[in-house]
């Protein structure tokens, strides 16, 4: 039965979560010009490290230590499932201590993924990065498909509860609320960070690095720095996607995330945060209600053929939406605008009032007239 009021909290809820791989793509790409094409791994490490350490918290609280064979985790085990919403359900602490956890752990281990990630941009530019990061995405994604660490190979990881678990009938509601709260965070201090001088570097590095490198930026460390930032964010996106869904699956982090997140920067406007608002929430509109299920739920009359290639479907708008920009309005709805934060000249003193700058001005005119 389709409710209406679940449909609404899903699509708040991503838009949350892709609000915040949206700007952290925007600072990698828009301000600093890294195509990162490889979004969705950093994406991807936030939810496994949540997801791992949430099912591993739980089991191990409840005593839960069946044998599996083939070193299998125990949470792995079919059984294990309705015991970690058990131990959530009757332990706040944990319940909340293990989501603040995860928070902190992700954004950590994603900075530190993302500097290491920074190095091919020393060396690659444009089209060859874009395609290193993809490719190494997609590496890591089959990669967790057919291990059992950390999220239980092809099966995947279910039955994660969320951070309200032990609060009935409210959970969901408190859970939307806490990811918005969370996105307007982000979109706060990220906004603050790129109107400053770390922004203007960011800046002068994506428009010319050669001019960046003689007026003393250092260009390896700038693009260090943004793909930390970028990556930390996107690992912080994965915690909160995987307590909304309630599970881990390495076929969830195919590419059709990170071309989500490229049409929503093109769409709202690059380099323009607030714009990032805007493609946000077209696109996600877009993606949930292309979802089976709601078509589904809906009566929209479609073909079944149609209806079970939604997926390719979704491919195919986000394809042409890029094109579509890229031909006709390259800098999006809301384009760049210049920085906000005023430049800081210093000057020095001389004999009283009279600066250094005044008395140039001062020779010029007397030796004009």
């Amino acid at each position: 039965m389709f409710e209406l009021s679940t449909f609404i909290l899903n699509i708040a809820t991503f838009y949350g979560i892709y609000l915040i791989l949206a700007l952290s793509f925007n600072i990698e790409y828009g301000y600093t010009g890294l195509p990162n094409f490889g979004k969705v791994l950093f994406y991807s490490i936030g939810a496994y490290l949540a997801g791992g350490l949430a099912a591993w918290a739980a089991i191990t609280v409840a005593g839960f230590f069946p044998e599996v064979r083939g070193g299998m985790p125990a949470y792995c085990a079919g059984e294990a499932y309705n015991v970690m919403t058990q131990v959530a359900a009757t332990n706040p602490a944990l319940d909340i201590g293990v989501f603040l956890l995860s928070f902190v752990l992700a954004v950590l281990l994603g900075a530190l993924v993302g500097v290491v990630a920074s190095y091919p941009t020393l060396r690659l530019t444009g089209d060859f990065l874009a395609i290193t990061l993809l490719a190494l995405g997609e590496i890591v994604r089959i990669a967790a498909h057919t291990e059992l660490w950390p999220v239980c190979g092809y099966n995947g990881l279910s039955g994660l509860p969320t951070p309200f678990e032990w609060l009935p009938g409210y959970g969901p509601y408190l859970y939307t609320a806490l990811v918005l709260a969370i996105a307007a965070g982000v979109y706060m201090i990220t906004e603050r960070m790129v109107n400053s001088p770390w922004g203007r570097a960011l800046k002068a590095v994506r428009d010319d690095e050669l001019a960046a490198l003689v007026y003393g930026k250092n260009a390896a460390k700038v693009k260090a720095q943004a793909m930390a930032v970028g990556s930390a964010l996107a690992a912080l996106a994965g915690v909160l996607y995987v307590f909304h869904v309630g599970g881990a699956f390495a076929d969830d982090f195919i590419p059709l995330p990170t071309f989500m997140v490229i049409a929503m920067v093109m769409l709202g406007g690059s380099a323009n945060n607030k714009g990032v608002i805007f493609g946000t929430a077209v696109i996600i509109l877009i993606d949930q209600l292309l979802n089976t299920s709601v078509v589904n739920a809906l009566g929209i009359p479609l073909p079944p053929g149609i209806l079970n290639a939604t997926t390719y479907i979704k491919y195919m708008i986000m394809g042409l939406i890029i094109v579509l920009l890229l031909m006709f309005r390259p800098q999006g709805i809301l384009p760049e605008k210049p920085l906000t934060t005023p430049v800081v000249v210093e000057t020095k003193r001389v004999v009283g009032e009279t600066t250094i700058q005044q008395q140039s001005q001062e020779r010029e005119s007397a030796a004009s007239e």
